[in-house]
C-alpha cells in the first residue's frame, strides 16, 4: 500500500479559541442526544487544544487527576467539569430543552 500523504484529522488541532470550543462541545452535546460519554470524550479534545498541564494547572488538578476525570468510564464530579469547563474557556450556561 501506497502512502498518500493523508493524516488523521485530529479537531484538537483546530480548536484554537474558547469560540471554537464552545461550538464543537456545544455540536456533541446535540449530535450525541448529550451522551454524557461523548461529552467527556469532547473535553479530552479540548484540554489537548489547550494543553492539559496548563488546563490542569488552571483548574486546580494534576495533570494525572485531570486524565483520570476523563478517562471513558470515569465520573467526574460536576464541580470537576465546572473546574474545566473554566480552565478551557467556557462558561456553563442553561437552556429550557422546549
Amino acid at each position: 500500500m501506497t502512502d498518500l500523504g493523508i493524516s488523521e484529522f485530529d479537531p484538537a488541532e483546530v480548536l484554537t479559541s474558547a469560540h471554537s470550543i464552545a461550538a464543537y462541545l456545544q455540536a456533541v452535546a446535540e449530535d450525541t442526544d448529550d451522551d454524557a460519554g461523548a461529552i467527556i470524550r469532547a473535553f479530552r479534545v479540548a484540554v489537548r487544544a489547550r494543553g492539559d498541564t496548563t488546563v490542569a494547572a488552571l483548574a486546580g488538578l494534576s495533570v494525572e487527576g485531570l486524565h483520570e476525570a476523563l478517562v471513558d468510564d470515569g465520573n467526574p464530579s460536576f464541580e470537576t467539569i465546572l473546574n474545566i469547563a473554566r480552565a478551557v474557556g467556557l462558561r456553563v450556561s442553561f437552556e429550557p430543552a422546549n
